[in-house]
């Protein structure tokens, strides 16, 4: 039984997780830092999110065109 025990001892992970493993619980930012394409995707969409945002605040700002112009426009 000694040599089984010592097999399955040889056997575990290298960062020391044994038994108890399943009760540890990772926290959120911990999560994302593991997961290197949950942490290229959040990158990509935050950034997009933001310049999406941004270019939304920047069409809403601009002033109407004059109705002198319009009307040069259409004709």
């Amino acid at each position: 039984m000694d040599e089984l025990e010592k097999n399955q001892e040889a056997n575990l992970p290298e960062s020391g997780l044994g038994e108890g493993a399943e009760n540890k619980t990772m926290s959120f930012g911990q999560m994302i830092m593991d997961d290197y394409m949950l942490l290229m995707f959040l990158g990509v969409t935050i950034y997009a999110v933001f310049y999406l945002i941004w270019g939304i605040m920047e069409i809403s700002n601009v002033s109407p065109i004059p109705e002198a112009l319009k009307q040069q426009i259409l004709k």
